[in-house]
């Protein structure tokens, strides 16, 4: 029978058949062949996409369903080239499409169009209906639900595979964006908009056109990102249509792409912080400007965690969903989550999403091992904003795991008493506002303060300044850890030591903040009862400065006996001169700080002389420096702990009979 005398169902078929034969990954492997397949596709999807247009069928989603498939089978095929020639540049694929830069993007092109003409014309059929629900079902009421759902399937399918894994700089976007105080520190300097670090051209292309899409097929986002899978299950075989396969229908079968709706999500945010890539925004039907709802973080952010991994091969992707997480919390309102709510965001997504707990952990993970220091800065700053947004109970609890010995990160619990010390001005700040309302109002009242009462702000003593602050955080933070292995005990291995520097440097500068930031008239938080300090001295001040002269007299030994050693190897006889030509002059130290300001200039031009000090030694010293260095900033720090405790206290040292607070680092 002729084409032209076959109905549109025949030609559909016959076209869909053809295709189907089609082996993709191992077509477009071969350069001769790879042109003819694309040849035959562009000619059957014209025929498919011209007899769906002819097609009259009660149940067209049917139809529709066999032509996304045929669409999906090349955007999966190419995806998994890319990965291919990434991973085995060497080969000869990766060779030829060297050679021919143009094969695989014209081709991506000529199913991008196909994708648009189809979403054309599905939208055509609608007769202007806007509103859908997003599921699948073999139900004929729910046809014109379906069709939607396949397109939706198919946007998002392009986008997992095509733009999910590119690089967008998406977070660094949305964060300078948010905190343009922030760009003068960026390497492109102040005033500029963030570029992507490598060519991402088709990237935006592909991801411009997409969003085009979820505009023209009514796609709205927040029904989008508040989507959950439906169960739906067969009926049975539809008695007037035996060729109709209702299990096809099931949501099952195509679920809709969570990477490809958190790229979506993060791509709407970089249209919107960076126009300068895209030609035009979406309509505002999809814009994210319009997602100020606090629903947004409950589903968004719990779908974008997921996708936060330290694996450099993920990256790309876990910078878009850092980006769609830094959006979602700044729209929470401060103090919104609450203690009930910690283990889930919301009935709904506490089924199958994360919740709050479980987003935080995941952030604390990735801000802790990501390898790229501007993604671990930006989610060190969504966490201390996550903070913000919960109320204090939850501070308490989140800040508490943190800071805990079980916190397997280091870096982390370093990081996370600094998180503390801010929770705690910030709620000193919120204090004072209320103090000062109070006085204004007494001050108002004049003479008859009792009238000013109802008009006083009601001061709520917050958990940050009140005595449970040290309950909470007193042995974690001001307390040392007691560790059966030796090699673990900072108190007994260098190493450990080492590691352990930074949260012990940051536990001392909050403790002498809490000191200031409290004063003893106030005491809020018992800081500065007499109980407290004497445990602090004995318990970990003490111990810390006696460790910190151990180390100190330790490293100026060794230092001493590098210098030593130099100067052996600098001179073989009285005749030589530390400072000749060539040779490096010995290291003195001086108060235990070595200065290295050093003339290396030589006006010999000799070849032959060579550096009599090897590098080894001159390295080993300037670490010994760098180390008694970072003693003596621990030390003048115990030092100034020491004086204002003594200074503040002088007085009730005498009354309690000679038992004050007082504790005499060895010098």
């Amino acid at each position: 029978m002729d084409q032209e005398e076959e109905t549109p169902r025949e030609q559909f078929m016959g076209s869909q058949e053809i295709l189907s034969t089609i082996e993709w990954v191992d077509v477009l492997m071969d350069h001769s062949e790879s042109l003819d397949a694309i040849a035959l596709f562009d000619m059957h999807i014209t025929c498919v996409l011209k007899a769906l247009k002819e097609l009259k069928a009660k149940k067209f989603s049917r139809f529709l369903k066999d032509t996304v498939m045929t669409l999906t089978r090349p955007v999966k095929a190419l995806h998994r080239i890319h990965e291919y020639i990434l991973a085995e540049p060497d080969s000869d694929i990766a060779k030829r499409a060297h050679e021919d830069k143009d094969l695989f993007s014209n081709f991506e092109e000529r199913i991008l169009v196909s994708v648009q003409r189809l979403v054309e014309l599905v939208v055509g059929l609608w007769d202007g209906k806007q509103t859908f629900e997003l599921k699948l079902s073999p139900e004929q009421e729910n046809e014109i639900n379906n069709q939607h759902y396949l397109l939706v399937y198919l946007i998002l399918m392009v986008l997992d595979q095509w733009v999910a894994l590119e690089d967008m700089e998406a977070s660094t976007a949305y964060f300078e964006y948010a905190h343009p105080k922030y760009r003068m520190f960026s390497s492109r300097g102040p005033g500029h908009a963030p570029e992507p670090k490598k060519d991402t051209g088709s990237t935006f292309k592909h991801l411009q056109v997409i969003m085009k899409l979820c505009s023209q097929c009514h796609l709205s986002i927040q029904n989008l990102l508040t989507w959950k899978p439906t169960p739906v299950f067969s009926t049975g075989v539809d008695e007037n249509d035996d060729s109709y396969d209702e299990e096809a229908l099931i949501e099952d079968n195509y679920p809709l792409s969570e990477t490809g709706i958190t790229t979506l999500t993060a791509g709407m945010i970089h249209v919107m912080t960076c126009p300068s890539d895209h030609k035009g925004h979406p309509s505002t039907y999809t814009l994210p400007l319009t997602l100020a709802q606090d629903w947004f973080f409950t589903h968004a952010g719990g779908l974008a965690s997921a996708f936060l991994s330290s694996d450099e091969s993920l990256l790309a992707m876990s910078d878009k969903a850092l980006s769609v997480l830094l959006y979602a919390i700044d729209r929470v309102p401060f103090d919104s989550f609450k203690l009930e709510l910690l283990d889930y965001c919301s009935v709904d997504s506490s089924l199958d999403r994360m919740g709050l707990f479980q987003i935080f952990q995941v952030m604390v993970t990735f801000a802790s091992t990501c390898p790229i220091s501007n993604l671990r800065f930006y989610c060190f700053q969504g966490l201390d904003r996550l903070l913000q947004a919960s109320e204090d109970s939850v501070r308490l609890y989140l800040l508490s795991q943190l800071v805990s010995s079980s916190c397997p990160f280091e870096s982390m619990r370093a990081a996370s008493v600094n998180l503390v010390k801010g929770t705690v001005e910030r709620a000193f700040s919120k204090m004072d506002r209320a103090r000062a309302a109070n006085e204004a109002a007494l001050r108002s009242a004049g003479d008859n303060p009792e009238s000013a009462e109802p008009n006083m702000t009601i001061l709520v003593q917050s958990p940050f300044t009140s005595p449970m602050l040290l309950k909470t955080f007193q042995d974690e933070i001001w307390r040392l850890e007691k560790f059966k292995d030796a090699q673990q005990d900072p108190m007994r291995s260098e190493s450990a030591w080492r590691d352990k520097y930074d949260r012990l440097m940051h536990s001392l500068n909050f403790y002498l903040f809490l000191l200031m930031r409290d004063p003893e008239d106030d005491n809020v938080t018992e800081v500065w009862s007499t109980s407290n300090l004497e445990e602090t001295r004995n318990l970990f001040l003490e111990p810390l400065s006696d460790r910190v002269q151990e180390l100190k007299e330790e490293n100026i030994r060794r230092l001493a006996q590098a210098e030593q050693e130099q100067d052996l190897e600098l001179g073989d006889g009285e005749d030589d001169i530390p400072g000749a030509p060539g040779m490096l002059p010995p290291l003195k130290a001086k108060n235990g700080v070595v200065n290295f300001d050093i003339d290396m200039d030589s006006d010999d031009e000799d070849d032959d002389v060579q550096p009599a000090v090897p590098g080894q030694t001159k390295e080993s010293a300037l670490e010994l420096n760098q180390s008694i260095m970072k003693l003596e900033l621990m030390d003048e720090l115990l030092e100034r702990i020491q004086e204002l405790t003594t200074e503040s206290r002088g007085s009730d040292d005498n009354d309690s009979g000679g038992e004050g607070t007082e504790w005499v680092a060895a010098k």
